[in-house]
């Protein structure tokens, strides 16, 4: 075997030398055909790794796979690399391309050692070299799919499927009966607004559907193939994700993922609104509708989607309502340097990169209804299979007092898997992936269509007293809502407000570019203005609000990373992680204060407002002078810290219909779940943090009375959830989040930087900024953004994200403190 593969390394690198030396004479498709047969060869030649990505084959080659007589000065091959490329390449479109290739070759010959790879942050990232985490562990935590002496056919695939989508159309009668018993949603009830938040695309649900099939699918190739062949549940779980689905009539569920981008989508000077062919060579990749990566295997009890049990499989894991009900508390803790436009802005981020839907009934496209109105549960012959009901105890301290035993938890939307392979259940994320403001202008071209104007570049808008605000769409059922990018707009009022400045924002723009360029189609117009905000809107995210989050360390981590991404793009997965979309980035839910506090200019306190009576009411903000306060409130008012403190707005009066609403953190526990996320422990493993085997392992990271209190609610520490983990942990210097949540996010925002090739600093893309429009651009604060859409704001700090002091004071917007963006540098000659 050694030989063999010494053998196949020596054919890559010559190979390699070939290209080398004609490189200059290869065009794009040339270069894409190479692509495929290098790929092609690895996989055939390492079967255990035949549907991975070559992200995986990068991280196999790290962890000694190959025979370690191979070497290769790394840095040797990558100087005499980049001479070349310096001095043979004149088109520097093709350059990226070369150099994934050469990547490649490199990974080979290097055992998968980028030069100065150390600069790069570890998937997932860690900042202590001595607990970094390796690729060799991450293969290990994840596990190399187990050797079996049987084959599934691609005829046992296709019967199996359609079995399973014949057993789905059977699901027509009960959900017909369902309908005729009036087991639905009705509005004014918690469950209500909980739907209109996590509301599937039409898309969505055919997307789910493939989703689903291939996890059914599976599950009945499990029992047929792996009950006796001595393979435990994951094992065969992963033994069936390497399969894929092809030679049959399924195949075209994959259709999408084997399309290859034309030359006009990978040479287009505007990126996609979906997030297709961001990536030349996977066209799916960060694209809407696709499902969130994975850093760790997923854990169902049954290996493909039940959710999770106890380590000690007789039992199960307490309710997520019992989980909330015993550790979450109450108590005012404010974060003496934040202010609350952090939990907002973190909001309004997460939006625009992950939106996770639940799923509605395949044949009807009703919405689905777990428990009774009243919270009781229903009958077995009235249980949606998608429901997944958390149980309420009879003595819990507050939904006993209403009767309620029963909280609705609807499954969310299934994903077809990475490679269109068997395996698995994943879910879909209806945004695209990337920071590119999705949430304003939409994740689809009919979206997108329905929110412009069609003249001038601009956005429709309504308007009142001559102030312009998001259009309105008429619900019939309740009253006006706002209409955005993102359904989610209506949500709370902080998050209106956001919606509203930048509409006007990008309006702003588009009509000053306008005056500057008077020729510009409203296409071109519009196309430029949404470029900036985008621009805007990363900068403000990794320039103020990620040093607000993470340590200086994790920041710096990133930052080093900067001479890579160039070449990075193409090898860097940009995908939202479900542990990130699921859990980490929840944290901004421990931040919010039940108390919307509203300020005049002075800053003197004028009157403050309740979360809870505004939930999915938005209008307040179009009464005089409120759009202001609000602004004033949020970056004024302290943030809570990011602890396992939640208010009673969001934990029993969420969605409320005036007696109680929902609680936000069982929902969120429950989603995780339903996802399949491992346990807290397995990811604080994956971070680095030492090896759990007592509760009282915790102590390093978690203080001694929480780790009491998680001894009381959960039976073992391997089974708690990532969520309440990630929340009970210390913070460490001068970061919000505790070490596993900052190696989760940190990890997140790295690939959403490099692995997006429009990201706006990059120069590398089809129309980069030139460099007096990135440096207007890097000039850019949210507070900037706020001075210049605001109703009348006249006064803010520097540093919207952090409180009023000495060295962040209030400044007039119109003093020249603050920088302007000057479009000057827009005007063609």
């Amino acid at each position: 075997m050694k030989r063999r593969r010494r053998k196949v390394a020596e054919l890559i690198r010559q190979e390699g030398e070939n290209v080398i030396e004609e490189i200059h004479k290869i065009k794009w498709k040339v270069w894409r055909s190479l692509y495929k047969i290098l790929t092609t060869l690895i996989r055939n030649e390492f079967g255990e790794y035949s549907s991975r990505t070559i992200d995986d084959y990068h991280y196999s080659f790290k962890s000694n796979q190959l025979d370690q007589q191979i070497k290769i000065s790394t840095e040797e091959y990558w100087k005499s690399a980049v001479l070349y490329l310096e001095r043979y390449i004149s088109n520097y479109k093709m350059s990226l391309q070369i150099y994934f290739v050469m990547t490649l070759l490199g990974c080979t010959l290097s055992q998968g050692r980028l030069l100065n790879s150390d600069s790069l942050l570890p998937r997932p990232a860690t900042v202590n070299e001595d607990s970094s985490i390796t690729n060799t562990k991450y293969l290990e935590v994840n596990g190399v799919p187990p050797k079996v002496n049987f084959q599934i056919r691609s005829r046992d695939i296709g019967g199996s499927l359609e079995f399973v989508n014949d057993n789905i159309n059977k699901m027509h009668r009960l959900e017909a009966n369902l309908g005729w018993s009036d087991i639905q949603v009705h509005p004014g009830t918690p469950l209500h607004g909980q739907t209109l938040v996590s509301y599937p695309e039409v898309e969505a649900m055919q997307k789910g559907r493939h989703g689903l099939l291939t996890s059914k699918a599976t599950i009945q190739l499990m029992h047929k193939y792996c009950r006796g062949h001595n393979l435990s549940k994951t094992e065969c779980a992963k033994y069936m994700s390497n399969i894929k689905i092809t030679g049959n009539d399924f195949h075209r569920m994959c259709s999408d993922m084997n399309k290859e981008c034309s030359e006009r989508e990978i040479y287009a000077k505007y990126r996609s609104i979906d997030g297709s062919c961001n990536n030349r060579l996977e066209r799916t990749k960060g694209r809407a509708l696709t499902g969130y990566k994975r850093l760790l295997f997923p854990d169902y009890t049954d290996g493909i989607q039940e959710p999770r049990r106890s380590v000690q499989r007789r039992h199960n894991l307490p309710s997520a309502r019992d989980v909330s009900s015993k550790l979450i508390k109450h108590i005012d803790n404010p974060d003496q340097k934040r202010t609350m436009m952090v939990a907002q802005w973190t909001q309004f981020v997460s939006h625009d990169m992950a939106h996770t839907v639940s799923s509605k009934m395949l044949h009807s496209d009703k919405t689905i209804k777990c428990c009774s109105t009243s919270g009781r549960k229903l009958s077995p012959r009235y249980m949606h299979p998608f429901c997944a009901p958390i149980e309420i105890a009879k003595d819990d301290k507050f939904y006993s007092k209403h009767g309620m035993k029963c909280m609705s938890y609807v499954r969310s939307v299934p994903a077809v898997r990475p490679s269109c392979t068997l395996g698995p259940l994943e879910q879909l994320n209806q945004a695209t992936h990337f920071l590119d403001a999705s949430n304003i202008y939409g994740s689809d071209i009919k979206k997108a269509t329905h929110l412009r104007s069609m003249e001038g570049g601009l956005l429709k808008t309504s308007t009142d007293y001559g102030r312009t605000f998001l259009p309105l769409e008429d619900n019939e059922k309740s009253q006006f809502h706002f209409v955005s990018g993102d359904s989610r707009v209506n949500t709370l009022l902080g998050l209106a407000s956001m919606h509203t400045i930048w509409l006007r924002e990008h309006n702003k723009i588009a009509q000053q570019l306008s005056n500057l360029n008077p020729r510009w189609t409203d296409e071109t117009l519009y196309q430029e203005a949404r470029r900036i905000v985008i621009a805007q809107i990363q900068h403000i995210t990794y320039n103020e609000w990620l040093p607000t989050v993470l340590s200086k360390e994790y920041i710096s981590k990133i930052d080093s990373t900067e001479k890579f991404s160039s070449y990075l793009d193409q090898i860097e997965d940009p995908s939202i992680s479900n542990s990130f979309a699921t859990a980490a980035i929840r944290f901004s839910k421990s931040l919010l204060e039940d108390t919307i506090e509203l300020y005049f200019e002075d800053r003197s306190l004028n009157s403050s407002i309740r979360t809870e009576d505004y939930f999915n009411e938005p209008n307040l903000i179009e009464n005089h002078g409120n759009l202001d306060s609000i602004i004033r409130g949020l970056t004024t008012q302290n943030s809570q810290k990011a602890d396992l403190n939640f208010g009673t707005d969001i934990t029993s009066q969420l969605f409320s219909n005036g007696k109680y609403g929902y609680d936000i953190v069982s929902l969120d526990i429950q989603r995780g779940r339903d996802h399949g996320l491992p346990s807290y422990t397995a990811f604080r493993s994956l971070c680095g943090l030492p090896e759990v085997q007592s509760f009282n392992d915790f102590a390093g990271e978690i203080p001694k009375h929480i780790i009491a209190n998680l001894s009381k609610v959960y039976r073992d520490p391997h089974d708690v959830d990532l969520l309440i983990g990630g929340l009970a942990e210390t913070p460490k210097d001068d970061s919000l989040l505790g070490p596993t949540f900052s190696c989760i996010v940190a990890d997140q925002f790295l690939r959403t930087k490099f692995g997006d090739r429009y990201f706006y600093d990059h120069s590398d893309q089809p129309k980069p900024f030139t460099a007096k429009q990135l440096a207007e651009i890097k000039r850019i604060t949210l507070a900037r953004v706020f001075c210049d859409n605001a109703d009348n704001l006249r006064m803010i700090q520097p540093n919207a994200f952090k409180l009023v002091s000495k060295n962040n004071p209030l400044t007039n917007c119109n003093d020249g403190t603050i920088p302007h963006l000057n479009l000057n540098h827009w005007m063609e000659s």
